[in-house]
């Protein structure tokens, strides 16, 4: 793992925060058309929204020791499930409020599947803790707006490990 990678984990554990990690490798080409390695670091963790809903979270950080900066994307996922496609506009106009007045740096997406979850992307460089409160601050967040997403109808918010 890179330097900056290792901060992001000593940070986390600093913060009682306890991810599991995964190494990946995937080739891909650069501008020029030459195959490198591009290198990520899942780390996987989940939150106990309240006393019945567990949330899986993870964040993928780019792995380079040769960038001073690296990119990270924080999802917390199987937040719910869109179960009636025909509540699903009022489901979106819900989710656009959300994101435009109460996410804060995160947003709230529904993918094709039906499946809601929230995202924040970003960049880190050397010091971590910025991206660490961040990660911290949308568990916050996502508890802060359960009760709204609970009074949806479509939407099954009940803890799925399917």
């Amino acid at each position: 793992m890179s330097e900056l990678t290792d901060k992001f984990i000593q940070e986390a554990e600093r913060k009682n925060v306890k991810f599991n990690a995964r190494e990946m490798e995937r080739p891909l080409k650069d501008k020029e058309g030459n195959e490198v390695a591009h290198k990520q670091v899942i780390l996987q963790t989940a939150l106990q929204v309240d006393q019945n809903k567990v949330v899986p979270c993870a964040v993928v950080l780019h792995d380079d020791d040769n960038l001073e900066y690296i990119n990270y994307q924080m999802n917390y996922n199987r937040i719910g499930l869109v179960t009636d496609r025909n509540e699903l506009p009022n489901i979106l106009e819900k989710i656009n409020e959300l994101n435009g007045m109460k996410s804060g740096y995160y947003h709230f997406v529904v993918n094709p599947d039906g499946e809601l979850h929230m995202r924040n992307l970003g960049i880190m460089g050397d010091d971590p803790t910025p991206a660490i409160s961040t990660f911290i601050h949308g568990g916050r967040i996502l508890r802060l707006v359960m009760a709204e997403l609970r009074e949806l109808k479509g939407i099954d918010l009940s803890t799925r490990l399917d």
